[in-house]
């Protein structure tokens, strides 16, 4: 992930200003700072969710707004809202996911991605029966069930209880490593 002298205003209001960093494969970095710092913005902005209004964005080189597609391929992002089909089952959002981008051996990253976020015994649940926890691991399933090289989560950790932290921990730090 690059960002070059990043700028996102919302009318007068400068949301994040002149942000430069840069991300290798493998590693792990936190953005921390009060509400309101720009935070989910950046992170809206690294996933094409929002357009930069000013510098350059690019996910393996890759310009998220000249080359939206190729960027966005390489990247899943999970926000901090759990944004799930109301109708669709656990299994059934991996499926889908897993259809869309083309992921060659679904069931079986599926089962392990289950097992692993510890959802398995819940993949019949539809959202409405799960805590905001596991829509929350919901939603990181979806994410790292394909072969994205770039993963960005918005607050992973809410709604999680202290054992479900410490394996969303034991997660991230594990496909950093690859």
């Amino acid at each position: 992930l690059s960002l070059e002298h990043f700028h996102r205003r919302y009318g007068s209001l400068v949301a994040v200003d002149d942000l430069s960093f840069e991300v290798a494969a493998g590693e792990i970095v936190g953005l921390i700072g009060p509400n309101g710092a720009g935070k989910t913005t950046t992170l809206r902005s690294l996933s094409g969710v929002l357009k930069p209004s000013g510098g350059r964005v690019a996910i393996d080189g890759y310009d998220i707004v000249r080359q939206p597609l190729e960027a966005k391929r390489r990247l899943a992002f999970m926000p901090d809202e759990p944004h799930l089909f109301e109708y669709l089952t656990v299994v059934e959002h991996l499926r889908l996911v897993g259809r869309l981008y083309g992921v060659v051996d679904l069931e079986r990253r599926a089962r392990g991605l289950l097992d692993e976020l510890e959802l398995a015994g819940r993949e019949h649940l539809l959202p409405g029966e799960l805590s905001r926890g596991m829509r929350q691991k919901v939603v990181i399933a979806c994410g790292l069930v394909r072969d994205a090289t770039a993963l960005l989560f918005d607050e992973p950790l809410t709604g999680l209880d202290p054992r479900g932290i410490r394996r969303m921990r034991e997660t991230i730090v594990g496909r950093a490593r690859g």
